[in-house]
């Protein structure tokens, strides 16, 4: 396989290329003037210079008349006092000239060419002056009259040959360019739409950017491994958590069985408290197995429907729930005013979510401490707000909460924490179409779920 050519290489093949290509067109241009000239098509630009002198003569001497100048030249007679009496075949740009090398003006006119003149008395005492140049006639008198000047229209031909040479040059270097850019191009958007498993296609044609294809295809198959990993671990960790949430069903069955078998019994009020506590804490933990379960296993988990509910009866359960955990550490609980607002919301994993930030506020406030809830209502939406006592939130905290798992042993440490309190609370808000948001108060940690309404 043909070795690919370097950047420097190919914008030298490229100078060479034109510069060969601008040489050959004008080699070729000067062998067809001078073709032109072998038959008779054109004179040379010397012509009608090399002939004035013998022109001039034969007029003087009366051996030529006027109209026997050749075509290439232009002719006016005057008279003795250098007034026009012929304008012969000259215009009125090129009468001006003849009048201004009559007055004694040196300068030599003309626009595109310098015109020059010779200025011979006539036997009839007139005055002719002949006008010339040094551009190439035609060789014939029609074609002089009828084409336009062929210096001019030769060197334009000349000029746009060489730049249609230049066009094409550079548009076919250019599209090797292109080529390889296109297919930088189709690779980044192979990598970007994550299709990792197709090698990237094609050969360039310059050696800078098959490198840089042969770096991304390297990237496409690093990161086709990496995810290939990631995915294989997610799976391996799914499983994991599916086997730990259907062994935990065993036992808290038991616990619940037995609490239901003891509550049967003639206890007495305390006793019969600690037995409702212990079956209200068996219900969550079924609710966070069941959780976990719906994590690792979405396409099992069943599909909830949401509630028509007032908040004053969804607020009755989280004060009990709230009062149930502060009772057991001494620590107070307090609600303010429930608004009269019904809503619609998934209750059961609304209820959760209450539930684990109570739990939360309640795990890191101290005895003797506060855990307050707030509801309010806002212009469409609701926020339900956990306050506590404790350490706050660290900066981490604040940044990681929601991530599952996530626990911040320096600002809250606590034993037998996974983590999933917030995790699950903001998912929920997230079910909802609304959020979870974090804080510190100054006073301890705050927790808010903004739901619209």
């Amino acid at each position: 396989m043909k070795r690919p050519a370097g950047l420097t290489i190919l914008f030298w093949r490229y100078l060479l290329t034109t510069g060969a290509a601008i040489l050959a067109l004008a080699v070729l241009w000067w062998m067809g003037l001078i073709l032109l000239m072998q038959m008779k098509f054109v004179y040379p630009a010397g012509t009608a210079a090399d002939g004035v002198d013998q022109l001039v003569y034969e007029l003087g001497a009366g051996a030529k008349t006027p109209e026997d100048i050749p075509y290439y030249y232009r002719w006016a007679i005057f008279d003795e006092d250098r007034q026009l009496t012929d304008p012969g075949n000259m215009n009125r740009l090129q009468l001006s000239y003849a009048k201004a090398v009559l007055a004694g003006d040196s300068v030599r006119q003309g626009i595109f060419y310098a015109q020059y003149h010779r200025a011979v008395q006539l036997p009839t005492g007139e005055l002719c002056v002949v006008q010339y140049d040094y551009s190439m006639p035609y060789g014939l008198e029609s074609l002089q009259k009828h084409l336009p000047e062929f210096q001019t229209c030769a060197v334009l031909f000349l000029l746009a040959a060489w730049l249609l040479t230049g066009f094409l040059l550079t548009r076919h270097f250019a599209g090797l360019l292109r080529r390889d850019a296109a297919l930088l191009t189709a690779a980044t958007q192979t990598i970007a739409s994550q299709r990792l498993d197709t090698p990237l296609k094609g050969q360039a044609r310059v050696r800078e950017f098959g490198e840089t294809l042969e770096a991304m295809d390297q990237l496409r198959a690093s990161l086709a491994q990496s995810l290939e990993s990631q995915w294989t671990m997610e799976q391996q960790r799914r499983l994991e958590m599916a086997a730990l949430t259907h062994d935990l069903k065993t036992p808290l069955t038991l616990i619940s069985g037995n609490a239901e078998l003891l509550q049967e019994d003639a206890l007495n009020p305390s006793q019969q408290e600690m037995v409702e506590t212990i079956l209200r804490s068996a219900v969550r933990l079924q609710d966070y197995v069941a959780q976990l379960q719906a994590m690792t296993l979405p396409d099992t988990a069943p599909q909830q429907e949401k509630e028509r509910v007032s908040l004053e009866s969804l607020a009755e359960g989280w004060k009990g729930m709230g009062q149930s955990l502060c009772g057991t550490k001494q620590i107070q609980f307090a609600c303010s005013p429930v608004p009269a607002l019904a809503v619609s919301v998934y209750r059961a994993g609304l209820d959760r979510a209450v539930s684990n930030l109570l739990d939360n506020a309640v795990r890191y406030t101290l005895p003797g401490g506060t855990v307050s809830l707030c509801i309010t209502a806002g212009e469409g939406t609701v926020t339900i707000a956990v306050e506590d006592t404790g350490p706050g939130f660290s900066a981490e905290a604040l940044a990681k909460g929601e991530q599952a798992f996530f626990t911040s042993d320096a600002s809250r440490p606590r034993e037998g924490h996974l983590g999933l309190g917030l995790f699950f609370a903001g998912q929920i808000a997230r079910k909802h179409g609304g959020s979870l948001r974090l804080s510190n108060t100054g006073r301890g940690a705050k927790a808010e779920l903004i739901l619209p309404i």
